[in-house]
C-alpha cells in the first residue's frame, strides 16, 4: 500500500510503499469521539527529492481522499 508524503524540505509531494509503522501509540479519541492515530511512519529508504530518511507524525500525511486539504488530521473520512 502506498502512503503519501510531503518531502519537507523541497515541498514535493511523492508516494511510496517503502515505509516502517514505528511508535505506534495506538488510536486516540478526543472529546468529541474523532479518532487519531497516534505513531509515527518512517522511510525505509530516502526521499526522492532530498535524499533524507524523514519521519512523519501519521497526522501529516496527506489524506488520499481529501481534495482540499493536505493534511491527513483534517481528512473527514476514517480509514
Amino acid at each position: 500500500m502506498n502512503f503519501i508524503f510531503i518531502c519537507p524540505k523541497m515541498s514535493q509531494v511523492f508516494e511510496s510503499d517503502d515505509f516502517e509503522i514505528v511508535e505506534n501509540k495506538g488510536i486516540s479519541v478526543d472529546a468529541a469521539g474523532n479518532k487519531t492515530l497516534d505513531a509515527k511512519i518512517q522511510l525505509s529508504g530516502p526521499c526522492p527529492f532530498c535524499k533524507e530518511k524523514h519521519t512523519f507524525h501519521a497526522s501529516e500525511l496527506v489524506c488520499p481522499f481529501d481534495t482540499n486539504d493536505a493534511k491527513a488530521e483534517s481528512c473527514p473520512h476514517e480509514p
